[in-house]
């Protein structure tokens, strides 16, 4: 028993702590380095720290290694090198290009680890192309107090149930571990915000939903619209989103305030607005497991 406490115990209070250290320590260093300066397309109006993933990071990985989990080396090559180009990004703003070049290349070395009988060999570059919008969706999502760590703790939690009714244990404690230590990140991250997941956050999150999905999918945890269906707030809003900018021909990988989400925060206020999008992605999660449940999905 302590044992299993202290696996769930260990990455919550890693979190909490580098997260306090990032706040109390870290940002007297980075100055304005490390600081989200609001503009005329943020909801935030003074200066928040964007090096909440850091921390979140931190936590889950401490639940990896105490808990035992072995994860391939490609696995870890993946996310070590997306974390560590984001990580930069989030410091000294980097190029599209480059910034596309590493997804790919993480996509690619994940997607080769975690499933290389993928067949056919046609649905690869469907999957690559899938793995990098869900890497950037999720980073487009990440633009309100709340509103990310919330949409991962719910959809991990979900997926880590689903997992364990299936028996897909390691799967289900990856998934458990994310979020778990989100709730440790909303701590600080709950309107008013003081500290955001930043680019080092969202895009390893992504990468990791993108994961569990296409691990559950290959080991036949659950049919591949189960994670859609739980993640359904977030990928809708971001895809209707970017093709309607794209239709319209203006910059749509540069930052904006045309989400639905932030539509409704402008109008209704952030609190009001998140409550709505939390409601709908319990909704959508509720459906996934009746799904699963009941052998349909």
């Amino acid at each position: 028993m302590g044992a299993v406490v202290e696996v769930w115990l260990a990455p919550l209070l890693v979190s909490c702590v580098v997260t306090a250290c990032i706040l109390r320590v870290l940002l007297a260093r980075l100055g304005n380095l490390a600081l989200d300066t609001p503009n005329h397309r943020s909801l935030h109006e003074t200066p928040v720290p964007r090096t909440g993933g850091w921390a979140l990071i931190a936590g889950v990985t401490c639940g990896i290694v105490v808990s035992g989990i072995t994860l391939s080396i490609g696995t870890v090559f993946a996310f070590l090198l997306l974390f560590l180009v984001s990580l930069v990004d989030d410091l000294r703003q980097l190029g599209a290009g480059l910034r596309f070049a590493v997804q790919t290349l993480s996509v690619s070395l994940l997607l080769y680890s975690l499933a290389p009988q993928v067949e056919p060999w046609l649905l690869w570059p469907v999957l690559i192309f899938a793995g990098v919008w869900c890497i950037n969706l999720y980073n487009f999502m990440d633009g309100m107090d709340g509103f990310a760590g919330s949409m991962t703790g719910i959809g991990f939690a979900t997926l880590g149930i689903v997992c364990a009714l299936q028996g897909a244990t390691t799967l289900a404690g990856i998934c458990l571990l994310i979020a778990i230590c989100s709730v440790a990140f909303l701590y600080y991250n709950w309107p008013k915000a003081r500290i955001f997941l930043g680019d080092a956050g969202s895009t390893v999150i992504g990468l990791a939903a993108f994961a569990v999905g296409v691990s559950g999918w290959q080991q036949g945890v659950f049919h591949w619209l189960v994670p859609l269906l739980v993640f359904l707030p977030f990928w809708l809003d971001a895809t209707v989103t970017l093709i309607v900018r794209v239709l319209k021909r203006e910059r749509w990988w540069e930052a904006h305030r045309q989400h639905l989400y932030q539509r409704m925060a402008l109008r209704f206020g952030v609190k009001t607005s998140l409550f709505i999008e939390l409601s709908v992605m319990l909704c959508t999660s509720m459906v996934a497991l009746l799904l699963v449940v009941s052998g349909v999905a």
